[in-house]
């Protein structure tokens, strides 16, 4: 193993001056499955520390060592890969009116859905009482539901909301993008409303990349959240594989819409009173797989194909934006998935990536492979903006463009003194 290396310093979760944000990156490691154990598989990878872990690599067994904004190991619970990812920060930044991503990145069968969905919806989960506001968080709960009991607690007890007027509303939509047999391109399904059929993704100057005719359910508790969650991984397209019994056979995107007014106060331009439209993405990504490990066949063997082209394809994203080539062209157009996560790699949104990764030696090159991409990942500087209406928009605008040709000024005053009359 390689020796003591100086601490890896934590990037700050607070947004420089020119108001931009990186992407940040998250490691989960799982353990070592029974049927791994069995196998006597060994482990090539472990986490070091807050921030860096280690992976084994080539013939010679030599270790190479990973930094990123967290790592965790093996033995975190769900509630701990909750408090200390940084899934808090985007959703406390959603609630004010910004747009953040999470998603889950990985070969199959790294934990990926366990991380975004749980257990939610699969056989022998109870579901909740009808009616019931599910306080109690079950143990496997995945980052979505521990989201929305967070975001309705920070709702009921904003204290702003009383005293400032702030009114919330919240509402669910489910994606999922697949490939279906014997098409042509990626087809997407509204899983909370799967028979509109083949859904289109649409563009425009004002939502960018966004999905027509896609239904969202109002969301009033944790609990409607939940089974809003639950109807739709119900529908959902998962087949097994020699990797994985369970595998998502397809790119599932769950969205919380977080709409506030806040009545008008002195800084209020007109008097009105003021919109955001936040919203928080959680992404889970199908897995990649090598084919000959995978087994696959027939129609499976095109779908497996179809994964790793869509994955392929933001692995180009994600490598062209790193390289702070943004003023060039990227190929965001080249799959439905990059042209709906354009918003969150190089656009207006925050974004966290969670990669998971087998610690199994036999899957080591997949798991360097998941890495490198999330170190590239680093490199990404998105521009959050608060998401206003267009009237208020303005206003802002205006606003931000004053005080920069403020602080133009004072610096051209600092520099030669002040204009004479």
């Amino acid at each position: 193993r390689p020796g003591a290396a100086p601490r890896r310093r934590r990037r700050s979760q607070r947004m420089p001056r020119d108001g931009s944000a990186a992407v940040r990156a998250v490691v989960r490691l799982r353990p070592l499955l029974q049927s791994e154990l069995e196998r006597g598989e060994e482990a090539c990878c472990e986490v070091r520390d807050a921030t860096s872990m280690l992976v084994r690599t080539g013939v010679g067994g030599k270790w190479r060592q990973y930094s990123f904004d967290a790592c965790l190991p093996d033995d975190r619970s769900q509630k701990q890969v909750f408090q200390e990812s940084g899934v808090t920060n985007l959703l406390d930044s959603a609630i004010e009116g910004y747009a953040g991503t999470v998603l889950a990145y990985g070969q199959t069968g790294s934990g990926k859905t366990h991380t975004i969905l749980g257990n939610v919806g699969r056989q022998g989960q109870q579901p909740l009482a009808a009616g019931g506001r599910g306080e109690d968080v079950k143990r496997d709960d995945g980052l979505v539901v521990r989201s929305a009991k967070r975001l309705f607690r920070r709702i009921a007890g904003d204290g702003a909301a009383e005293e400032g007027g702030v009114s919330y509303s919240v509402s669910a939509s489910f994606t999922e993008i697949y490939n279906a047999p014997g098409a042509v391109n990626e087809c997407i399904c509204d899983l909370l409303n799967p028979e509109a059929g083949n859904l289109q993704v649409r563009n425009n100057r004002k939502h960018g990349f966004f999905v027509s005719d896609l239904q969202e359910i109002p969301c009033k508790s944790a609990a409607d959240v939940r089974a809003c969650l639950e109807a739709g991984v119900n529908n959902r397209r998962v087949g097994a594989t020699q990797m994985n019994r369970d595998s998502s056979r397809s790119h599932a995107l769950f969205t919380l819409r977080i709409d506030s007014e806040r009545a008008p106060g002195e800084e209020e331009a007109g008097g009105q009173s003021v919109r955001r439209y936040g919203k928080i993405t959680f992404v889970d990504l199908a897995g990649s797989e090598r084919l000959k490990e995978s087994l696959s066949e027939g129609n499976r063997a095109k779908e497996t194909q179809a994964i790793n082209k869509s994955l392929f394809s933001l692995g180009k994203v994600i490598s062209q934006l790193s390289q702070g080539k943004n003023e060039r062209h990227v190929p965001y157009r080249d799959s439905k998935l990059t042209q709906l996560l354009q918003e969150s790699f190089g656009g207006g949104a925050l974004c966290l990536m969670v990669t998971c990764i087998s610690p199994a030696a036999a899957y080591a090159e997949e798991s360097l492979n998941s890495l490198n991409y999330a170190q590239k990942a680093m490199n990404i500087r998105n521009r959050p903006v608060v998401r206003l209406d267009e009237q208020q928009q303005m206003f802002h605008d205006l606003r931000s463009e004053n005080a920069a040709l403020r602080r133009e000024l004072e610096a051209y005053r600092a520099r030669y003194g002040a204009l004479s009359p």
